[in-house]
């Protein structure tokens, strides 16, 4: 049964991101809750979070969050290990489905009630003091703080591998933001991502002459691109999809060292 949880009403949304700003940074734990009487249920679909599901999911993120040198900002390398093990809290410990994770006024509340603090830790205000209304109010998905990481992890699970989030460790943020960005075409099919970054994980130490692992990637994206207008990826076994991807990576390392 899926597990149903708040979604913060637009307007209250409005109103707690402008007081995400009034709050000096490192001093918005006066903001965490968890409830908001401005936030609705829905109506069918599973059951309600309990407050004290709510509380666990906070303890333990929070945990993460320090363990990666919260409240102090983090390094690159900080950022990277945070967002891996929260992609697999969210996924592990939500009982979210994806209806429900597709809702954009859930992850305004999970991050502006229950987290803001460490969201704004992960995610800190810009030159200006400006905080980025997409990594909190939900109105793109695929940059929000929280849901970007439970989409990737449940595009990356595979129920059967003995570590089934290994996945989540193979890339890097730039190079994975690179395949989810195309999600119409490429993102839209999981086992096409799958198959992407499993392939892109064999080539690890392969030697490159002239060229790099990110540039790899990006050359077999754009033939993958242009495949689709031809194929179907849904159609296609998880073993076709992986031969695909694996006979492209190699047309495209041969192109790039002129063999």
């Amino acid at each position: 049964m899926s597990v149903l949880y708040p979604r913060l009403l637009p307007g209250e949304a409005d109103i707690l991101f402008a007081a995400l700003h009034k709050h000096p940074a490192g001093t918005h734990l006066a903001m965490v809750s968890n409830r908001s009487p401005r936030s609705v249920y829905a109506a069918t679909g599973g059951r309600r979070v309990t407050t004290d599901e709510l509380d666990d999911l906070r303890n333990t993120i929070h945990l993460v969050a320090k363990d990666q040198g919260f409240p102090d900002l983090p390094a690159s390398g900080q950022r990277t290990a945070f967002d891996r093990q929260v992609a697999r809290i969210l996924h592990e410990q939500s009982g979210m489905v994806p209806g429900e994770a597709a809702q954009r006024q859930v992850w305004a509340f999970l991050s502006l009630v229950l987290l803001p603090d460490v969201c704004a830790w992960r995610w800190p205000p810009s030159a200006d003091g400006k905080y980025a209304v997409d990594r909190f109010k939900g109105t793109d998905l695929t940059r929000h703080a929280l849901a970007r990481l439970w989409t990737r992890a449940h595009i990356l699970h595979v129920p059967k591998d003995d570590d089934p989030y290994a996945l989540l460790s193979v890339m890097g943020e730039a190079d994975l933001d690179q395949v989810m960005a195309r999600r119409h075409a490429i993102a839209s099919t999981p086992e096409l991502v799958r198959a992407v970054v499993r392939v892109h994980s064999e080539g690890f130490g392969e030697p490159l002459r002239g060229t790099s692992s990110r540039e790899v990637l990006r050359q077999c994206l754009m033939r993958l691109l242009r495949l689709t207008a031809f194929i179907d990826p849904d159609a296609l076994s998880a073993a076709e999809l992986n031969r695909l991807v694996r006979t492209i990576r190699q047309e495209v390392v041969a192109s790039l060292q002129g063999t």
